[in-house]
């Protein structure tokens, strides 16, 4: 090998590491003193100071262009102990920087214990100014965070201490592990297997365990998975999952704040077709099933807390299958035989029939599993028995004048030749008996809508129920059971695409218009809710007047006067006359004094006049916005009106979002810059408005714009003014934002 005119003379090439060396050996050939080693092409690579020959060894590597590129105590062979030091060179370099840091991240030092794993890990920048290993500034360290933990900023996402030991061979955490937040409140605490595997998982929220999990370290499908109670001074568990035999054998625990157990439900299933249900460890329910789920199974037993069958199944071998409860003598007390193909009692097949689900129970379940599974029995068999009496009852002749009228053979209805039936549910919807008259409505209703679709057998049975309205004013409990039918037929979404059937609906409608304004008065708000709605589809001039009065008694609750707002409102839409709104709102809107009442005007004309709202409208659903809780529950009462959106947030979200974002945009800034000056309750009330306006889209967090750059600013001095706030994480995490000062800083110069 020709020697580099770099490479002193006396220096001897090493064929093996491609490199040349220099230094003193003693008597025994060891090396001993200062070494160097130089680079097959000629630079210097590296020194070692072999001292009397006893590690460790001090060493430093070097880039082509002279700079250090790492140092530490070497030990011989790859074995490194306590702290080495990887830098990098601003010139290109053959020497190993670890991949996927910053740019900005310039020094790398990890804490070794032995050849191959690191207890700790840390980054510096080009000055050797401690960063993160994502190359930012170093928020300050908590006192409750140990020196060892680094640090990792995780865009959108957590931002946290992290301390854990690391096998180089895999990269994998082994050992314990932990996290920590900004504040040095736990996050994570796990313990690894020697081979990466997590045997014990601990999760916190602002420092309280919320759950765990425990692993068995041969079969990590087998484990226990703990929930505990919020709020509590020391961990309490709420519920234990154990799972075991690859979750075919599950158990439920669930316990009290004092950690007293409650109850335990366990499943087990010994193979496909035998299952087994426990209850606090006795057997509850053994079957044999078939293997055809369409099929009744072999065998089923449940069985009461003494251990006594209580329940079986007889399958009869031919599509049908009989159910028996026995008292503790053994004696049947009821039984009923149900068919394969009965739709209507398809559970009825299944083994399980009567167990309660299984993700029914929680902690404030107080009835046993063996009340609950005789009362299932005869809540099924009272249904069964309804049915036949619903079958048997005779048609009045007022009714039956009716529907002989209408071919229910040919009729539409969901399904092909669905309307033969279709006048035994009307008749069972004039029973006494509520119970006859439920199996009477879902027979209807499975037959005259679908998914919000309506038939022509939709609007002639709703036609012949409001002329039965009439016959019953002797029968208050009949008669508000049609008039909420028909509540429910002209709630339906497409039940004005029908012109033609559904003028003839609301003409069989409107002559119950004094009866309808008596039931809009009832003390019973959900009566007077009904009719209310049903009057603004089939009412006249005199229902108008009703709604105006309503509106305008001051006496009246918020409530009341809220639904006539909406009720009137939408009176005026269904006969185009909107125009009536913009008309009588907006003279009494600044003199209203109630709150409730100002968010329906101002939400209704917002939603009317769309980027022409005024500003005064628009303010007032940012104020209703910030003050939402005191609106709640008088919003929750506005159904059907509000429809899906149970949620006033979001409810007022859409309607603003019908306005012109710029002036929203003006009139919000103001109330950005006085937010770190806001007492702490209001803080929380306005920042939730501001981050509902500014980042509801999930694609907020893509284009950090002027105003969303000053909103998390206002934030981040909110947050570290007052670390009160700081345990409201709920109000950043539903917007994927950080709660911590410094993450929030961070992301608003993204």
């Amino acid at each position: 090998m020709k020697r580099p005119v770099s490479v002193p003379e006396n220096a001897i090439y090493n064929e093996t590491d491609k490199e040349w060396l220099f230094g003193a050996t003693n008597e025994n050939n060891q090396r001993i003193g200062p070494w160097k080693v130089w680079h097959i092409e000629g630079y210097l690579w590296g020194t070692i100071e072999y001292g009397d020959g006893t590690p460790p060894y001090p060493t430093l590597r070097f880039h082509p262009d002279g700079t250090i590129s790492q140092k530490g105590e070497w030990y011989g062979g790859d074995k490194y102990l306590g702290p080495l030091r990887l830098i990098r060179s601003v010139h290109p370099t053959p020497e190993y920087f670890p991949p996927n840091n910053a740019d900005n991240v310039w020094i790398a030092e990890f804490d070794y214990t032995d050849e191959f794993t690191f207890i700790a890990q840390r980054y510096f920048d080009i000055d050797n100014t401690a960063v993160s290993s994502d190359g930012d500034p170093l928020p300050t360290r908590p006192e409750k965070v140990p020196a060892r933990a680094h640090f990792v900023r995780l865009p959108y996402s957590a931002t946290n201490w992290i301390m854990g030991t690391v096998d180089t061979r895999t990269g994998d955490y082994i050992d314990e592990y932990f996290e920590w937040d900004l504040d040095g409140n736990p996050v994570v605490k796990r313990l690894y297997s020697n081979t990466g595997k997590v045997l014990e998982d601990y999760r916190y929220d602002s420092g309280a365990l919320t759950s765990s999990y425990l692993y068995d370290k041969d079969d990590p499908t087998d484990y226990e998975n703990t929930y505990y109670y919020s709020g509590m001074p020391t961990p309490v568990p709420k519920t234990r999952m154990v799972y075991r035999h690859k979750k075919k054998d599950v158990t439920n625990i669930y316990f009290d704040k004092t950690g007293q157990q409650l109850y335990a439900v366990r499943r087990e299933e010994l193979s496909p077709v035998h299952k087994r249900r426990y209850y606090n460890g006795k057997l509850l329910c053994e079957a044999h099933l078939s293997a055809d789920d369409d099929q009744f199974p072999e065998s089923v037993v449940y069985y009461s807390p003494g251990g006594y069958k209580c329940i079986d199944l007889t399958n009869n071998n031919d599509g049908t299958g009989t159910w028996r409860l026995y008292n503790a003598e053994g004696h049947v007390l009821r039984q009923f035989t149900v068919h394969e193909n009965e739709d209507d009692h398809y559970e009825l097949i299944r083994w399980d029939a009567f167990l309660p689900s299984w993700g029914s129970y929680d902690a404030k379940t107080t009835s046993t599993d063996w009340e609950t599974v005789v009362k299932f029995f005869n809540q099924e068999y009272d249904e069964l028995n309804a049915k036949q009496q619903l079958y048997s009852l005779e048609i009045p002749s007022y009714l039956q004048k009716e529907l002989d009228s209408i071919d229910w053979e040919t009729i539409d209805a969901y399904h092909s030749g669905g309307g033969a039936e279709l006048p035994i549910g009307i008749n069972g919807m004039l029973s006494e008996d509520n119970t006859v008259a439920n199996i009477a409505f879902k027979m209807l209703w499975a037959e005259i809508t679908q998914q919000g679709s309506v038939f022509e057998s939709t609007y002639k049975t709703a036609v012949i129920l409001a002329h039965m309205v009439p016959h019953y004013s002797h029968l208050s409990t009949v008669q508000i059971r049609l008039g909420r039918f028909l509540y429910s037929i002209l709630d339906q979404y497409e039940i004005r695409d029908h012109e033609h059937l559904y003028k003839e609906l609301t003409e069989a409608i409107t002559p119950l218009e004094p009866t309808l304004l008596q039931w809009g008065i009832n003390e019973d708000i959900d009566i007077a809710h009904m009719a209310q709605y049903i009057l603004i589809y089939t009412g006249t001039e005199a229902t108008e007047q009703y709604l105006l009065q309503e509106w305008h008694n001051t006496d009246y609750s918020s409530t009341r006067r809220g639904y006539a707002l909406f009720s009137l409102a939408d009176f005026y839409a269904i006969r185009d006359q909107s125009h009536q709104i913009l008309s009588i709102f907006p003279p009494t809107f600044m003199q209203e004094t109630d709150p409730f009442v100002r968010f329906v005007m101002a939400a209704q004309l917002v939603l009317l006049t769309h980027t022409a709202a005024r500003e005064e409208w628009l303010a007032e659903l940012l104020h209703a916005l910030a003050n939402q809780e005191a609106l709640d529950e008088d919003y929750i009462n506005m159904t059907p009106f509000i429809g899906n959106i149970d949620n006033i947030h979001e409810y007022i979200l859409v309607v603003l979002g019908k306005s012109r974002p710029d002036i929203l945009e003006k009139m919000i800034a103001p109330i950005i810059d006085e937010l770190p000056n806001m007492y702490a309750l209001k803080q929380v009330s306005y920042l939730r408005t501001i981050l509902d306006l500014l980042f509801n889209d999930e694609t907020s967090l893509d284009d950090i714009t002027p105003i969303r750059k000053k909103a998390l600013l206002a934030a981040a001095d909110a947050t570290a003014k007052n670390p009160g706030l700081v345990n409201l994480i709920e109000i950043f995490r539903a917007y994927n934002l950080p709660h911590e000062a410094y993450a929030l800083r961070q992301l608003a110069e993204a």
